[in-house]
Formats: C-alpha cells, sequence, structure tokens
C-alpha cells in the first residue's frame, strides 16, 4: 500500500511518501511549486497551518484527509486553543507515541517552538523566531552584511563576520533551547527526552534526538486510526 502524508507549513509544504509503514521520500515544495502539480490520487493524512492553501491541497491531493484538531488524539492543557497550532499539536502526539510521554519537542522553521509533553498531555510551550528568519531579519534591517548562507556553525569567539553573525544566531538559540530545558528539569523535577525536529533542526540536533519525519510517522499512525 502507498500512501502520503503532508505537513503544510508557513512557507512550504512537507511531503512524506509511503510504502506501508515505511518511509520511502521525503520532499519540501514551495506553494509556488504546488501551483503547477497535477493531481495526485494516493491515499493519506495531513494537516495544514496556512488556511489559504487548503483549496489546492484538496484539489491536488484530493484522497488525503486534513485532520482538525480535535481529531488527533492527546489531552491539551492550553488557556487559548482556538489559536493553537494543528502541528504543535501533531507533533505532541506523534512524540508521545514514538518517543516518552515526558518530552521535550524542539521544532527549527520559521519559528522556532519549544513545548512540553508531561505525562502524554501537551502543556504549551514557548515560541520565538526561527533561526533562519532572524538571519533574514539582519539583512533586511542592516546594510553592512551582506548575504550569508545559514548553515551549522559552532563559535566561542567569532573571528570573521560570518561566525559572528551566524555563529551569534545559532548560539542564541541553542542557549534559549537548553536555558528551558534546564528550567523545565527543575521546575518539574523529571529528565525529559528531548526530541529536535524542523527544517532547520540539524543545527542543533546536538542537543537531543534528531528526528526530521517524527510529525510524519504521528500522521501515518492517525491514517491507520481514520482509514
Amino acid at each position: 500500500m502507498r500512501l502520503i502524508t503532508l505537513d503544510a507549513g508557513n512557507t512550504s509544504l512537507d511531503i512524506v511518501f509511503w510504502r506501508h509503514k515505511t518511509p520511502k521520500r521525503h520532499i519540501k515544495l514551495s506553494y509556488e511549486e504546488l501551483k503547477s502539480l497535477k493531481k495526485l490520487p494516493l491515499r493519506g493524512v495531513g494537516i495544514s497551518v496556512k488556511p489559504s492553501v487548503n483549496e489546492k491541497l484538496k484539489e491536488i491531493f484530493p484522497r488525503v484527509k486534513l485532520l482538525k484538531k480535535e481529531e488527533i488524539p492527546i489531552e491539551v492543557h492550553y488557556e487559548t486553543y482556538q489559536t493553537l497550532g494543528i502541528d504543535r499539536i501533531a507533533l505532541a502526539y506523534a512524540v508521545r507515541e514514538f518517543y516518552s510521554k515526558n518530552s521535550v519537542i524542539v521544532s527549527c522553521g520559521t519559528a522556532l517552538f519549544i513545548d512540553l509533553l508531561l505525562e502524554g498531555k501537551f502543556q504549551g510551550g514557548l515560541i520565538t523566531l526561527g533561526i533562519g528568519k532572524k538571519l533574514s531579519c539582519l539583512f533586511s534591517l542592516t546594510e553592512g552584511i551582506k548575504n550569508l548562507r545559514l548553515e551549522k556553525l559552532s563559535v566561542e569567539i567569532g573571528k570573521s563576520t560570518k561566525e559572528c553573525v551566524i555563529g551569534g544566531i545559532i548560539k542564541e538559540s541553542e542557549e534559549f533551547v537548553k536555558g528551558t530545558i534546564e528550567s523545565w528539569k527543575r521546575t518539574f523535577k523529571k529528565d525529559f527526552k528531548v526530541v529536535i525536529t524542523g527544517g532547520e533542526g540539524y543545527l542543533l540536533k546536538h542537543l537531543g534526538i534528531w528526528d526530521p519525519i517524527v510529525l510524519h510517522k504521528g500522521l501515518r499512525k492517525l491514517f491507520d486510526f481514520y482509514r
């Protein structure tokens, strides 16, 4: 059986192609590229945090079920449920199912968010600007910094503009994540499994378990639940 899982994020569409329960291919498409796709009649499930593309997704992937937040079987402790992104709920579900009911989830994309899973329940977390977007902001606001390509870089003291800028941005995000994890460990008196994911997660993968398709694993499991 061949099927797909979709994750429609803020800036791109992630697709994983499966044969039975084995992931075979993982691709990322821009929304411009999505416009040129022909109808793909594979079955599957997906989520979207970008309502403006949902009709196009249904047109191209007519056999893919786009899940609603309430269809993801996890208890959520969050005061403004209506504004909570389905991606955060889906990630919490996936990490609970594949790693631990007590976990810290770090997702590095357009936004960098760190969420807490406590006794299998989603507790909320913290959100800041994504690593790449921080770099883009510097480009747009300063004339003295030329375009630099985001890459994994670890330095204590930058000796070039590239090292100072990219090293500083990554270190800032790294310290944010590390500090939050340590704070939650002290507050809840638990050791947490730390799962890193998202398109820029490779930059922080040394902080935990790097799993770029953990969300898709959860979606694949939900496909069986709703088939």
